[in-house]
C-alpha cells in the first residue's frame, strides 16, 4: 500500500514537472514575438532624422534651382536687351555708312564739276594771252589738250633728242590725233628751215614706222615725204612747214618734247572768276 502511494506520487511529480516545463516553453514562445516586434520598431525611430535631413536637402536644392532659374531668366532678358541694343547700333552704323558714301559720291561729283569749270576758265584765259599763271604746264611749255609741249632750239641727232626729252621728264613728240597734228604743224613753220625731230622712226627701209612708245604710224593721218634720190638711210621723221619728212637719224635737228599736263589747281579758281 505504501509502495503504491509512492509510485503514484512520483508519477504526479513527473507530470507536474512536465506541465511546468511546457508552461515555461509556452511563456518563452509567447514572449518571443513581442521581442521581435520591438526589434522592428527600433530601426523606424532611427531613420526619422535621416529622412528629415534628406527632406531638408531636397528643399535646399529646390530653392537653389529656383534661384538659378531666376538668374538665368534675368540674364536671358539682359542678353536680349543687349542684343537689341547691338542690332540697333549696327543699323545706325549702317545708315551712317550709307550716308557717308552718299556724301562722298556727291563731294566727288562736286569736285569734278569745279575742276571742269576751273580748267575751262583757265583754258580760255590761256588761249587769249598765250600764257597764264593758271596753266597746268611748266613755264614756257605750251598747253594743248591734256598735254604740254616744248619746241626747243637746241639741235641734236634723233637719239640725242630722245635722251634730251627723257632728261626733261618727257618724251619725243607723238602725232596720233588730228588735234595734235594741227597744233604740231603750226609750230613747225620756220624762216630758216629749222625742222623738229618727232618720235617716229623705223629700224630699216623694209620695216614699218613706229612711235617711240611702240605704237604704229597711221598713214591716213599724215604723209611722210621720202626722197628716194638720196642713198643714205632716212629712218627718222621730222616736221617742217606743215609737212613730215624722213631724214637721216644722225642729222642735227631741233627737239620737240611732250608730257602729260597737270590738273588746274582749284585754289586758283577764285582768281579766275
Amino acid at each position: 500500500m505504501q509502495a503504491k502511494y509512492s509510485s503514484t506520487r512520483s508519477m504526479l511529480d513527473a507530470d507536474g514537472d512536465t506541465t511546468m516545463s511546457l508552461h515555461s516553453r509556452a511563456s518563452t514562445t509567447t514572449q518571443q514575438p513581442e521581442l521581435g516586434h520591438t526589434e522592428h520598431q527600433l530601426p523606424s525611430s532611427a531613420w526619422r532624422p535621416v529622412a528629415l535631413t534628406l527632406l531638408t536637402l531636397c528643399l535646399v536644392l529646390l530653392i537653389g534651382l529656383a534661384a538659378l532659374g531666376l538668374v538665368f531668366f534675368q540674364y536671358y532678358q539682359l542678353s536680349n536687351s543687349q542684343q537689341d541694343s547691338i542690332s540697333e547700333k549696327e543699323e545706325r552704323l549702317g545708315n551712317l555708312s550709307r550716308n557717308l558714301q552718299s556724301l562722298q559720291t556727291q563731294n566727288k561729283k562736286l569736285v569734278e564739276t569745279l575742276q571742269h569749270v576751273a580748267e575751262k576758265l583757265c583754258r580760255e584765259l590761256y588761249n587769249k594771252t598765250g600764257e597764264h599763271r593758271c596753266s597746268p604746264c611748266p613755264e614756257k611749255w605750251k598747253w594743248q589738250g591734256d598735254k604740254c609741249y616744248q619746241f626747243y632750239k637746241e639741235s641734236k641727232n634723233w637719239q640725242g633728242c630722245d635722251y634730251f626729252c627723257i632728261a626733261e621728264n618727257s618724251t619725243m613728240l607723238k602725232i596720233n590725233t588730228q588735234e595734235v597734228l594741227e597744233f604740231a604743224m603750226s609750230q613747225s613753220y620756220s624762216e630758216f628751215f629749222y625742222s623738229y625731230w618727232t618720235g617716229l622712226s623705223r629700224s630699216g627701209s623694209s620695216k614699218g614706222w613706229l612711235w617711240i612708245d611702240g605704237a604704229p604710224y597711221n598713214s591716213e593721218l599724215f604723209e611722210i615725204i621720202i626722197d628716194f634720190t638720196i642713198l643714205r638711210s632716212r629712218d627718222c621723221v621730222t616736221i617742217l612747214n606743215g609737212k613730215a619728212f624722213s631724214k637721216d637719224c644722225k642729222e642735227l635737228r631741233r627737239c620737240a618734247c611732250e608730257k602729260m599736263a597737270a590738273t588746274v589747281k582749284l585754289e586758283k579758281l577764285p582768281e579766275l572768276l
